[in-house]
C-alpha cells in the first residue's frame, strides 16, 4: 500500500497521526497505533515518502513536546520516541542500529524506558575523586544556537572543574568552529543527518558509539566522563553510549528548573553547579572563533572607521512562523541605515533565506545605494554589506559590531556570548516559556521583542526603534 502513496499524501497522513499523538492525555501511554503508523510511513521504501514523514515526526511531534519545556511533555516524549524506536528496530536498514542496542543489553521497549528513567534521575559528581580524570567528552547539541547557548556553558564549566583533563567536543565541524582557537578543546567529528530520514538519523548513533569507544579505549572508566546536554545525537539521552552509565551524565534541559534562572544558558550553569559544585564564578556561554574569522572582523572594524556597525541575521531555520511579515525586513534595514549604522547582513543558509536576503540587497541597489558583497573589498558605510559564508565567519563580524539584530537564531546567542548588545525578535513561540528559555543570555543578555500574531510590521519596527542603543 505504501508503494503507491505519494510524498504529499504521506505528509498529510503523517500530520494527522502527529495530531492524534499530540492530542492524547500527557499522562497516558503514547498512542501506540498512531506512533506505529507514523513509523511505517517514515520507514517507507520510497525515499521521498520516508523523508516527508520523518520531517513531520520531528517538526510536529518531537519539537512541540520539547519546546514547551514542561515535565509531563518531556515524559511523553520519552514514551513516544521509545515506542518509535521499538517499531523501527526490525527495519532492514537499521540492522547495525538494532545490533548495537542488543550489545548494550536493550532488547525491548521496556528496557529502553527503564534506562531513560535511570539517566534522568539526577546525579552528583564526587569532586573529591577527580584528580585522576583524564578526559571529558561533551556531546554537541547539533543545532548551532543550542551549541552556543548550552554546550559552550558545559565546556566552560569543564575547563574550570577539571583543569588537567583533555576536553573533547563530539559533534560536527560547524560546531567545532566555535571553539577552534581554544587549545584545550579538540573536536572528535561525528556525522548527523539532521535533514535526513528517520533511518538516516538513527543510523548516526552506531557511528557515535564507535567514536566514544575509540575515545575511551585504554582509559579506566573512573578516569573519564561523558556529558550529554540533551543532544540530538542520542535522541535526547535515549540511546546509550557507555557500558557503565555511571560515567554518563545527562542534562534534562527541558524540565530542569532553578530559583532565579529562566534562560536556558543560565539554567545550564545552575545544573552544572548542582552536579559538580559551584565554582569561583558562574559558567557562561563562550566561543573561541577561528583566527581567520577574528582577523576578518578586525579588518572590517578598521574599514568602518568610527561608524557604528549593526550585524543582522534574518534566518529562521525554514520555520516561517519565526518571521515578521513583509515589509518588516526591508524596513528594519532602512531603520538601521538611517540611524547611522553600517549594516552587515548575513545572507544565510538555505534557498529561502538566500532568496529573501538577495531580494533585500537588490531593493537597496535599486534605490542607488551601495551594496558590497563581502570579499569584493571595501565597505558600504552608508549602504549594505552582505556576508555569505560560514556562521563562524559571520560571528567574527558580530564580534566587532556595536549591535546585533535578528530573529531567534544562533546569531543572537553568539552576540550574547561575545558581549555584543543584541535585539532578539522572537516570533512564533509555541509557549511563553519557550521564549523565556531561549532568550540569549551571557556576557551581554539580549533585549527581546516578543512578537504576537496580531502585531503588525509597523508595531515591531516601532518597538525596535525604541530599543536601539
Amino acid at each position: 500500500m505504501l508503494k503507491s502513496v505519494s510524498a504529499k499524501q504521506a505528509e498529510e497522513r503523517a500530520r494527522a497521526l502527529a495530531l492524534e499523538i499530540a492530542r492524547g492525555p500527557a499522562a497516558d501511554d503514547s498512542p501506540r497505533a498512531a506512533v506505529d503508523g507514523l513509523a511505517g510511513l517514515a520507514l517507507a521504501e520510497n525515499p521521498e515518502v520516508a523523508k516527508a514523514a520523518s520531517r513531520v515526526f520531528f517538526a510536529n511531534v518531537v519539537e512541540p513536546l520539547a519546546d514547551r519545556f514542561e515535565a509531563e511533555l518531556c515524559d511523553r516524549y520519552v514514551r513516544v520516541f521509545c515506542r518509535l524506536i521499538s517499531a523501527c528496530r526490525q527495519h532492514p536498514g537499521l540492522e547495525s542500529f538494532n545490533r548495537q542496542l542488543r550489545e548494550f543489553g536493550i532488547d525491548s521497549e521496556q528496557a529502553l524506558l527503564r534506562r531513560a528513567g535511570h539517566v534522568r534521575s539526577g546525579q552528583v559528581y564526587d569532586m573529591a575523586n577527580c584528580e585522576g580524570l583524564r578526559k571529558v567528552l561533551v556531546l554537541s547539541r547539533v543545532t548551532l544556537g543550542a551549541d552556543v547557548a548550552v554546550t559552550s556553558v558545559v565546556i566552560d564549566k569543564m575547563k574550570t572543574a577539571f583543569p588537567n583533563a583533555e576536553l573533547v567536543l563530539v559533534g560536527g565541524p560547524k560546531a567545532g568552529a566555535f571553539f577552534a582557537s581554544d587549545q584545550r578543546i579538540r573536536l572528535s567529528e561525528v556525522p548527523y543527518r539532521r535533514e535526513g530520514s528517520l533511518v538516516d538519523r538513527l543510523n548516526g548513533w552506531p557511528a557515535l558509539v564507535e567514536t566514544v569507544q575509540r575515545e575511551t579505549a585504554g582509559i579506566p572508566p573512573e578516569d573519564y566522563l561523558l556529558l550529554d546536554p540533551d543532544s540530538r545525537l542520542t535522541q535526547l539521552g535515549l540511546l546509550p553510549l557507555l557500558a557503565d552509565d555511571a560515567r554518563y551524565i545527562f542534562f534534562e534541559s527541558r524540565s530542569f528548573t532553578a530559583p532565579g534562572a529562566a534562560a536556558l544558558s543560565d539554567l545550564t550553569a545552575a545544573w552544572l553547579d548542582s552536579v559538580f559544585g559551584p565554582g569561583a564564578r558562574r559558567s557562561l556561554p563562550s566561543v573561541s572563533l577561528p583566527v581567520e574569522d577574528q582577523l576578518r572582523g578586525k579588518r572590517f572594524r578598521e574599514a568602518a572607521g568610527g561608524r557604528r556597525i549593526a550585524a543582522v541575521n534574518l534566518g529562521v531555520g525554514e520555520n516561517d512562523a519565526k518571521r515578521v511579515r513583509d515589509p518588516f525586513e526591508s524596513e528594519l534595514l532602512k531603520l538601521l541605515r538611517t540611524t547611522g549604522y553600517a549594516v552587515v547582513l548575513d545572507q544565510g543558509a538555505g534557498a529561502d533565506e538566500l532568496r529573501r536576503t538577495s531580494k533585500l540587497a537588490e531593493e537597496i541597489e535599486g534605490r542607488g545605494e551601495r551594496v558590497v558583497r563581502m570579499g569584493d573589498g571595501g565597505i558600504a558605510a552608508a549602504g549594505l554589506n552582505v556576508w555569505r559564508g560560514s556562521l563562524s565567519g559571520f560571528a567574527g563580524l558580530i564580534a566587532v559590531s556595536d549591535l546585533y539584530v535578528g530573529y531567534d537564531s544562533a546569531g543572537g546567542h553568539l552576540a550574547a556570548a561575545l558581549g555584543v548588545p543584541g535585539i532578539d525578535i522572537f516570533a512564533g513561540a509555541s509557549s511563553p516559556r519557550m521564549a523565556e528559555r531561549w532568550r540569549p543570555w551571557g556576557a551581554r543578555p539580549a533585549t527581546v521583542i516578543q512578537v504576537e500574531p496580531e502585531h503588525t510590521p509597523e508595531q515591531v519596527i516601532s518597538a525596535l526603534r525604541e530599543r536601539l542603543p
